[in-house]
């Protein structure tokens, strides 16, 4: 278990020189890593940090994502931290974010719980931290040297000894390494605490290890101890969520400072105890303001938390819900960095190709293209393998064991130029013609979420066209509905390609991707735009949409939640009798999002009014807004075969 303390106060620390830093800033970039995540592919199960022995990842959800104890979920899918590829992902993530290297959370070299595990995905992490040409330091975690060895309590003198080892391993393996972080000529050491050790104790651990490291502790804990300084961490505590206003202040000081996207802890839904708190990441907006007051701070180390941290929810690694947000705006920040947001992407990439069982040779090719920052050879060599195997059987990210022969999955589709998001994928039967297909718009509230082909629409004899748009509020409206029109003017284009029907495109998602798949259905100006008459959409299937202007293009105007607006900008206001066939389908209307079931029957039945004959307005009873889209989608097939006229 991670981080059972929050800090209260941040204090200062040694304000001196780093040596051989590089960065134009002045700075060294840090993010904190934390390597024990197992998988049952690579480790044989999936380990405590997936499960918390309350989420079972060999279940999968809805949209396709296995359950895991996380706020959030790894874009590559869950992983583990002693996979070389994994790894080789990550720090290529890294390297092209912009970040100078990592602070790796560690537990020493003791056999306590999972520390050994631990131990050795750090020492591979390490490697793959030299290949990119990054820096690296330790966090220590010395709380684990009061945890139970055999059923007992690690002694005081135990504890101590067991600290010696440690650390005299870090100084003998580590310390002297080149790539190892210094400020001056001393080696920087992080300890989360310290929890367990004494003033004493650490007086003379410190005073064993030559030369003697830089220690810094939690600003709170830190008192007292000898430690050179301190480091701030998000300002958690007592479950409470905490307001922009408070942690912007208990952040004020000098302690090495902290970026991160907010604080979402999994700790108590898994029933491991009460959560900390939260933070909000309202949107991207915490990470952007933590890091804006790193690049005007005088600091010379600046540490991110986290890289990786899924039950803390302090996660800046591509993951579902946020994509590649936090990383695309480290990078934007860094001036000089070579690398752009479609670089950031490879690594993903590859690793998925790996994972694919990619043609070994030629990915180890592209790998060292991307290590040495030979971009475009690479994307160059990735698209000519992933071509290749994509004409074979259909295979997902979270399920490379199981190759369908049946289906193909094509992937990194660009529909649009001059956007990294918007790529889509296509899943299709591979020897079938003139089947259906269903343009699928992921939910998110325009702000966040990933694409993916929802599990109840595989083998069900239909092509899936899975989309990723931009999002706000790095862009704008009507930026999301440009993109959703072109996605399907683009399946109408090439849909004949993968042998589908042109004919036969129904359009649906779910909340925020059910507002664009209605809007581009009934306002025909969009679908116009790229030559495309609205009304040969077969069908549309939206499930909870917002039937008035969406509350993010609300907020753009300065308008709150509750109140409803209905312009040129609501599905309401484009209602009309010659629209496409329409089924709507909302959740239980007192589980619902407030008014969202009030007006999908508003909205039913202006269409109603105004002379629609195919209208259809069905209620997900006992179902919540996130959970009303699992039984709502046997309702979507059924509408599309009947509609298509297919089995």
């Amino acid at each position: 278990m991670h981080h059972f303390l929050s800090c209260l106060v941040i204090t200062g620390w040694l304000g001196l020189a780093l040596a051989a830093v590089g960065a134009e800033d002045g700075k060294l970039w840090l993010a904190h890593y934390l390597p024990w995540y197992a998988s049952a592919a690579e480790s044989g199960g999936w380990g405590w940090h997936w499960t918390m022995n309350h989420f079972d990842p060999e279940r999968f959800l809805w949209e396709g994502k296995r359950e895991a104890a996380s706020t959030d979920y790894p874009l590559i899918g869950l992983y583990d931290s002693g996979d070389p590829a994994a790894l080789e992902c990550q720090v290529l993530q890294m390297k092209f974010a912009g970040l100078d290297g990592v602070i790796i959370d560690w537990y020493g070299i003791g056999d306590f719980n999972d520390s050994a595990q631990i131990h050795e995905n750090t020492r591979r992490m390490v490697e793959q931290i030299k290949r990119a040409g990054l820096r690296f330091a330790i966090c220590y975690e010395d709380q684990a040297l009061g945890r139970m060895v055999g059923g007992k309590v690690l002694s005081e003198a135990g504890a101590l000894d067991q600290a010696r080892k440690d650390l005299q391993w870090v100084q003998d393996q580590w310390f002297r390494d080149p790539a190892y972080v210094r400020l001056g000529d001393k080696p920087v050491l992080l300890v989360f605490g310290p929890q367990y050790l004494k003033v004493e104790a650490w007086r003379e651990v410190r005073a064993s290890l030559s030369p003697e490291p830089l220690l810094y502790g939690l600003p709170h804990l830190a008192r007292g101890t000898e430690m050179d300084g301190s480091f701030a961490w998000p300002p958690v505590t007592g479950g409470q969520k905490v307001p922009p206003e408070r942690w912007r202040k208990e952040l004020e000081g000098n302690g090495i400072p902290v970026v991160f996207p907010g604080f979402n802890d999994i700790y108590q839904r898994a029933g491991v105890h009460p959560s900390y708190g939260s933070i909000d990441d309202r949107d991207g907006a915490t990470f952007s303001e933590t890091l804006g007051y790193a690049l005007k701070g005088k600091d010379r180390l600046v540490q991110i938390a986290t890289w990786n941290d899924y039950g803390e929810g302090t996660v800046i690694e591509p993951a579902w819900n946020h994509g590649y947000r936090h990383v695309e705006a480290l990078q934007k920040s860094r001036p000089g960095i070579p690398y752009s947001p479609e670089d950031l992407r490879l690594p993903a990439q590859l690793y998925r190709l790996r994972k694919r069982n990619g043609p070994r040779a030629d990915l180890d090719r592209a790998a060292e293209c991307l290590f040495s920052g030979r971009t475009e050879e690479a994307a160059a060599k990735l698209t000519a393998i992933r071509n290749r195997l994509e004409e074979g059987p259909a295979v997902f990210a979270e399920t490379p064991d199981r190759p369908d022969p049946e289906y193909r999955l094509h992937t990194e589709i660009p529909y649009r130029e001059g956007a990294a998001r918007c790529r889509l994928d296509v899943y299709s039967p591979a020897q079938d013609r003139g089947f259906p297909t269903v343009v699928w718009f992921h939910g998110g509230g325009l702000s966040k979420g990933s694409r993916a082909v929802p599990l109840a629409l595989r083998r069900q004899g239909l092509a899936v066209v899975t989309v990723d748009y931009r999002l706000s509020p790095e862009h704008a409206s009507p930026a999301f509905l440009e993109d959703a029109a072109a996605a399907v003017a683009w399946t109408f284009r090439h849909i004949g390609d993968f042998g589908g029907s042109p004919d036969k495109i129904f359009v649906s998602g779910h909340s925020a991707g059910a507002y664009l798949a209605t809007m581009i259905g009934l306002d025909r100006k969009w679908l116009a735009a790229h030559g495309i008459e609205a009304d040969r959409i077969a069908g549309l299937i939206p499930l909870s949409p917002q039937a008035i202007t969406h509350f993010v293009i609300r907020k753009e105007r300065g308008i709150g939640q509750n109140t409803p607006v209905v312009d040129a900008l609501a599905p309401l206001h484009h209602v009309r009798g010659d629209a496409p066939p329409i089924l709507l389908v909302t959740g239980d209307r007192e589980l619902e999002l407030a008014g969202r079931y009030e007006e999908n029957a508003y909205f039913w039945r202006m269409l109603k009014l105004n002379g629609h004959k195919d209208v259809t307005l069905k209620e997900m009873a006992g179902f919540d807004h996130g959970k009303m889209a699992e039984p709502a989608l046997p309702l979507l097939l059924k509408f599309v075969r009947e509609r298509s006229g297919r089995p």
